[in-house]
C-alpha cells in the first residue's frame, strides 16, 4: 500500500476569524504559512510582535520603569521605519499605514521617560 495523504480543508480569513470552536495548532497559530504571500507572512509576524511589544510597553508604563524604556524603543522604532515597498505591501490603503504609525507613535509616548 502507497502512503496515505492528509486531505486539509482550506478556509478564508473570514471563516477563521469567524469560527468560534477553532483550535489552532500550536506551531502555525492558525495560519498555514505556506498558504500565505510572503508580504503577508511578514505583516503577521511584525503584528504579532507589535502586539507583544504593547503589552511591554502597558507593563513598563503601569510600573514607571523607565529601565528597559530605550531597549523597546529602538525595537519600536524599527515599526516605524518601513520601506516605500512593505509599506504599500502591507498596507494597500493610506489609513491602514496611518493606523499603524499612530499605534507605534502611541506606544513611543507611553514609555517611561519619553516625555
Amino acid at each position: 500500500m502507497g502512503a496515505q495523504r492528509q486531505v486539509v480543508d482550506l478556509v478564508t480569513i473570514g471563516e477563521l476569524l469567524g469560527n468560534k470552536g477553532f483550535d489552532p495548532c500550536s506551531k502555525c497559530g492558525g495560519y498555514a504559512v505556506r498558504r500565505l504571500s510572503q508580504d503577508q507572512v511578514a505583516y503577521y509576524r511584525a503584528a504579532h510582535r507589535l502586539h507583544v511589544l504593547t503589552r511591554r510597553v502597558h507593563s513598563a508604563a503601569a510600573r514607571n520603569n523607565s529601565t528597559g524604556g530605550a531597549e523597546l524603543a529602538a525595537t519600536l522604532q524599527e515599526f516605524t521605519d518601513l520601506d516605500r515597498q512593505t509599506a504599500h505591501a502591507w498596507f494597500p490603503l493610506r489609513k491602514e499605514a496611518r493606523r499603524w504609525q499612530q499605534t507605534v507613535d502611541a506606544l513611543l509616548g507611553e514609555l517611561p521617560g519619553s516625555a
